[in-house]
């Protein structure tokens, strides 16, 4: 139990307050600065991503896949410096995760599905459908309770659709391909199934990030010269073959005896 909650437990919410009142004043004005920093990038995630649905609506897919890149590499920095600078106890009225995760669900699924049906990525008739169970099972998946493992595997496809649908855009799969991608990944995104974040997973990390990098540059250079060099396309690819072979890897010799080593919650500390 927290400071705040046996202060709450035995004073009442006045107790609650003071104690929080206490645990702030242990940090300098500078520090709390930092941490409500961090939340303003965190909370800017919105601003960029509706830049990428401005896109969307107005058909420039360049620039929609410009800011969706710009909003995945903003979510991907706000973690680690949120837990570097103890937001969770230097700014404790602010639910950072929450605010992560309304950002999210905004940048990771909205923008996208709105992406695939505008620039019709499926089968005619069917892309409005499977946005909407796209936008469902997300919702759902953004609810849940078991969303990591103590070793840093999220449980079920994580809802990154921002990566997945700007990808098949840029390497102009077959419109069926599409679909069967999109059916599979939804039944995932409810499934046990866990996988890997490139950061928060210690084992082979320096690939995955490798990869993930490569991944962002192949995704910013194809979205800004709308090129189709093949070559530039293998980086589009490589990325996911890697996430599924660890996937795999994963479901054949299962988790660590000892659980992994405990980390924090991806999203920015609370």
């Amino acid at each position: 139990m927290s400071a705040a909650e046996t202060a709450k437990s035995s004073h009442g919410d006045g107790g609650a307050e003071a104690a929080t009142t206490t645990l702030t004043e242990a940090y300098s004005r500078r520090e709390v600065s930092a941490a409500w920093g961090v939340h303003a990038i965190t909370a800017s995630g919105v601003i960029v991503g509706m830049k990428g649905l401005t896109g969307v609506i107005d058909g420039d897919a360049r620039a929609a896949i410009v800011w969706l890149v710009v909003a995945l590499v903003l979510d991907g920095v706000d973690g680690p410096l949120a837990r570097k600078l103890d937001v969770r106890n230097r700014v404790p009225t602010l639910n950072g995760n929450s605010l992560d995760l309304v950002i999210d669900y905004f940048t990771c699924a909205i923008v996208p599905v709105a992406f695939m049906v505008r620039f019709e990525l499926l089968p005619s008739n069917a892309g409005t459908l499977t946005g909407f169970v796209i936008l469902f099972v997300s919702a759902l998946w953004m609810a849940r309770t078991d969303q990591e493992t103590p070793d840093g595997w999220f449980k079920g496809f994580p809802a990154e659709w921002n990566v997945i649908l700007p990808s098949l855009y840029l390497l102009h799969t077959n419109h069926w391909v599409n679909l069967v991608a999109c059916i599979g990944l939804c039944l995932l995104t409810l499934s046990r199934v866990e996988f890997p974040h490139p950061v928060a997973v210690r084992e082979r990390r320096p690939i995955s990030l490798a990869l993930m990098v490569v991944w962002i540059a192949s995704m910013t250079y194809l979205a800004a010269t709308l090129n189709r060099s093949h070559v530039v396309r293998v980086g589009l690819v490589v990325a996911p073959v890697w996430i599924a072979w660890q996937v795999l890897s994963r479901l054949r010799h299962g988790a660590p005896a000892d659980g992994g080593v405990p980390t924090n919650r991806i999203r920015p500390a609370v």
